[in-house]
């Protein structure tokens, strides 16, 4: 049995060298729904959530902007954004954000120190446009901090205070946000774009307190080669993965991270073949799913079949 998520935030700070967070939260949650949507934007990431009355983003994407917008006012219902996670400075992170706050009444961002933000004229207008609205709040997660957003639980585990503040574009993806989601008792795993010294140190973190396995994995760098390493996986042993990618010139998703997810039990969602992916998280932790375009996961481990292709996989 896993356990109670205020411990495993406790033992995920000491294992990792720190306290609890000031600003933790430490009264459990209430049994809440949510509805999480891994949108079909293309190559990148882009998730929209409503946990209990709250809507949460978590990356915008670089593409289809239109479809993150008709996944929050047509899939969720939404009036407005609670919570605007950008996990770290990528265009295909991140571009679309800057459309985002001008378009919808956004109540906070949360992103890291990153100086990969004023890097690229595109990062550099996604800031103005933060700029623009004088009260939006903002925070800086790390190792460790806490957070209840729609009565939910996360545990952010990269990046470490002070690291990966430089002005680069490969220090910016190892900066990525990365956070553990539960609701009533489903887990989620997010990574951002961490490269592989970077996931081994997650895996280690997470090892002590991952009474696995994860629910669900959205997969590290949409597939990449160096992505969802083993390591990992043998920590988590996902359920189930998600593989948010589109036409690139990167062999996203890679075939050596297709087979690591495939070997460590995961059947898959692919966004190029699935379209936006939902998962529903009933009060008392029954998750479903549902698919806008095949509506068969792309790899089935069940079944041991592949359904479709995935950028051309």
């Amino acid at each position: 049995m896993k356990p109670a998520f205020a411990t495993v935030a406790v033992v995920l700070g000491l294992v990792l060298g720190l306290g609890r967070p000031a600003d933790a939260v430490t009264s459990p949650s209430e049994a809440v729904p949510a509805k999480i949507i891994f949108v079909n934007v293309g190559q990148g990431d882009a998730v929209a959530m409503r946990i209990g009355g709250k809507i949460i983003v978590s990356d915008t994407g670089e593409f289809r902007y239109g479809v993150l917008d008709e996944a929050l006012r047509l899939g969720l219902k939404a009036k407005r954004i609670d919570v605007l996670i950008l996990g770290h400075a990528h265009d295909d992170h991140a571009r679309n954000a800057a459309e985002l706050l001008r378009n919808w009444d956004v109540r906070m961002v949360v992103r890291n120190r990153s100086l990969w933000w004023e890097g690229t004229v595109r990062n550099r207008a996604v800031m103005r446009a933060m700029e623009a609205e004088p009260e939006l709040e903002q925070t800086f997660p790390k190792i460790g901090d806490r957070f209840d957003w729609g009565g939910a639980e996360w545990v952010f585990v990269n990046p470490p205070a002070g690291d990966f503040l430089g002005g680069s574009s490969r220090i910016a993806g190892n900066s990525s946000l990365a956070y553990l989601l539960t609701v009533n008792g489903i887990t989620s795993l997010f990574t951002g774009d961490i490269e592989r010294r970077i996931a081994k140190r997650v895996a280690s973190a997470l090892d002590p307190v991952v009474d696995g396995p994860v629910d669900i994995f959205l997969a590290t760098h949409h597939g990449s080669k160096e992505g969802s390493i083993d390591e990992l996986l043998e920590v988590i042993r996902p359920r189930w993965a998600v593989l948010s990618a589109g036409k690139n010139s990167h062999q996203h998703p890679s075939l050596e991270a297709i087979g690591r997810l495939r070997a460590s039990g995961a059947s898959i969602w692919c966004t190029d073949a699935n379209g936006s992916v939902t998962a529903r998280i009933s009060a008392k932790g029954r998750l479903t799913w549902r698919a806008s375009l095949q509506v068969a996961p792309w790899w089935s481990a069940k079944s041991k079949q592949q359904t479709g292709t995935c950028v051309n996989r």
